[in-house]
Formats: structure tokens, sequence, C-alpha cells
């Protein structure tokens, strides 16, 4: 700890990774007596009381509104009650504890990429990734994780670099599994026909120097205009610094268990519904809506991740539409909502002392 304060670094390890030129870095070694958040804080990093009084109920009402967005989508309505009376209670410690495993197994991916950067101890980076939770309920919620990490010294382009590649890797792999399950489901052939064309289509402009050039300098302009260029380029050397092998190989193994997990719950919602449907199918109705839905504009691929798995699920053989529709309602309360609220109570819980004591 510096300065005998908790606020998620230590000295041993401040030039753990980085060039110690590096503007901004937190490799520069620092004078006896400094630390983040401190007296002896650098006026660039310095913030004004009511400046950062202002991001901590920016986040208390972030963190709020997606507990609650997620239980106006899901808790609510006949849907909720039909499943609640179809769904064999047994289950739910299961789907729970493979939501709680599913929630630890990302947060220490987190950790131990956002480690490559900077020497933040490990109990402050996981209570900010889960305490972040909630907020993935919302439009580019995920970049409030950026934002609490912040609080206690943490670079938003170092933390931002690590979610990018975090969501990455979790998107080459719910598509590859999308794909791979779609050559038994015959339904799923063609919207995964229209994915590869996509996919196609896009390699083959971004291969072109030329499209690169021109999509960089538009990024550029934009950025510059809103004051964020700098944060920007900041970023590209995060990411060029989590560019190795191992790491990105890691990322997307850590994810494929993580998803795993996902799917098992989804089997065991399925089994208390009354129903049995093939791994293969599972497999299907998780990764390929769950891919659509981060990609559409829907916050945490609300509505559209729902329908996509109803219609894979309820395509399977003697499964009704009802049940289809109560494993899937079942299995979104029991990982999303459950995870949102969980995250709520480390926010208020644990979190909220950490940002207290740095600041």
């Amino acid at each position: 700890m510096i300065g005998g304060r908790e606020n998620g670094f230590s000295r041993e390890g401040s030039t753990v990774g980085r060039s110690v030129g590096r503007q901004g870095s937190l490799a520069k070694p620092r004078r006896d007596g400094e630390h983040h958040g401190g007296e002896n804080q650098s006026p660039a990093r310095r913030q004004s009381p009511g400046r950062r009084w202002g991001w901590r109920y920016l986040f208390h009402a972030l963190v709020l509104l997606g507990i609650g967005l997620a239980g106006l989508k899901y808790i609510n309505g006949e849907l909720f009650w039909d499943a609640v009376h179809r769904f064999r209670w047994t289950y739910a410690p299961l789907i729970l504890g493979l939501t709680s495993l599913y929630v630890l197994v990302k947060g220490l991916r987190f950790v131990r990429q956002l480690r490559e950067l900077v020497p933040a101890r490990r109990s402050i980076i996981m209570r900010a990734y889960v305490a972040g939770q909630a907020c993935t309920l919302l439009p580019a919620g995920a970049t409030v994780r950026a934002g609490l990490l912040e609080q206690v010294g943490v670079p938003v382009n170092d933390s931002a670099a690590s979610i990018a590649v975090s969501s990455l890797s979790d998107q080459a792999v719910l598509l590859f599994c999308a794909l791979l399950s779609a050559l038994w489901f015959e339904a799923a052939r063609e919207p995964a026909m229209m994915i590869l064309t996509g996919l196609a289509v896009t390699s083959v402009l971004l291969g072109l120097e030329a499209t690169r050039t021109w999509l960089l300098s538009m990024i550029e302009a934009i950025l510059g205009r809103i004051q964020l260029l700098d944060l920007w380029h900041r970023f590209l050397e995060s990411m060029s610094e989590m560019s190795s092998v191992p790491l990105w190989l890691g990322s997307i193994a850590n994810a494929a268990a993580a998803f795993a997990l996902m799917v098992l719950a989804l089997r065991f919602a399925v089994e208390g519904v009354g129903a049995d449907i093939p791994f293969s199918v599972l497999i299907l109705a998780f990764t390929l809506p769950t891919f659509l839905g981060r990609i559409s504009a829907m916050p945490a691929g609300v509505g559209v991740t729902e329908a996509g798995m109803i219609g894979i699920l309820d395509a399977a053989p003697h499964v009704t539409a009802d049940q289809a529709a109560a494993a899937t309602l079942i299995f979104r309360i029991g990982t999303v909502v459950f995870a949102a609220i969980v995250g709520g109570l480390v926010y208020l819980l644990a979190w909220r002392r950490v940002a207290r004591r740095a600041s």
C-alpha cells in the first residue's frame, strides 16, 4: 500500500509492464508521501471535491438504474408469474451458483489483464468489476467499470483496454460457437450465413489500407472535436501493450469456460420447466441470441436476446412455446437480474468504502 492507505496500488509493482517515460503512466517512480487521491497528487490528476462527489452520485444512480431496469423487464407481468408456477425451484440454487461462478471467472480474467498494465491490487480490481455488474444492463454500461477504477487512480485508457480485450474475446467465442452449433440446427443456418457474409465483407474492407486510414482519420476527427483525442492515443498504446498471444488466448479460453457455465445454467432452466433439449441446441440458444443482443442497440440485448432464445428453444422437438418462454425468463432472471443485484450489493457494501479512502 502507498502511504499506508488502501488505494489499489503497491510501490513494489509500480514499474511492472510500463515504460518510465510514458505520459500519465503509473510506472513513474513516486516520491515518498505521494499517493493517488492525496494532497501531493498532480493538478492534472486532482479533481475538485464538487466534481468528485458529482461522479460518485452518478455511479450511485447508474447502479440503481441498472437494477431497476432488470426488475421492470423481467419481474413483471403474466409471463413472469406463469414461469414462477411452472418452474421446479430445486434448480434455482444451481442456476444462481453457476451465475456467481460465471461472474467470478470473468472477474479473474479482468484482474489478470488489467494487472498487465497497472500494479493495482487484485481485490480492488475484482470489487470494481463486480460492483459495475448492474451497470452492464445500460447502454455502454461496461464502461462504468473504467469510471469506478478511476476513483482509485487507475487510468481510464488502461481499464478501457482491458474491457475492450474482454469484449472482443467474448464476441469471438460467441460467434464461433453459434456458427458451429448452427451446423446441427437447420433453422439457424440462414442467419449464420448472413453473419459470415457480413464478417467476410468487413474483413475485406478492413484489409485495405485506404479503408483503415479513412476509418482512423474519421475516429480521430470526431474525438478531437470532443477533446478525447489524447485519451484515444493512450488507449491505443494500452491496447498495444496487451497484444501478446498468450494473453489473448487466455482471454478466449476464459470466455469459453464462462459461457459453458451459462449453457449449463440454461440447461437447468430448461429442465426446471419440464423440457429436454440437446446441448447442441442449448449452445446455439445461448450464443447466437447473446451475440446478436450484444451488437444491438438495446441495453444488455433486452428483447433481442429473449426473442432469439425463445425462438430457438421453441423450434426444438417436444418443446412448447410456453416452456421455451418460461425457461428463457427463468434463465435471464437467474443470470442477468441476479448478477445485477449482486453487483449492486457489492457497490453499496464494499466499493463505496474503497472509493472514499482513495479520495
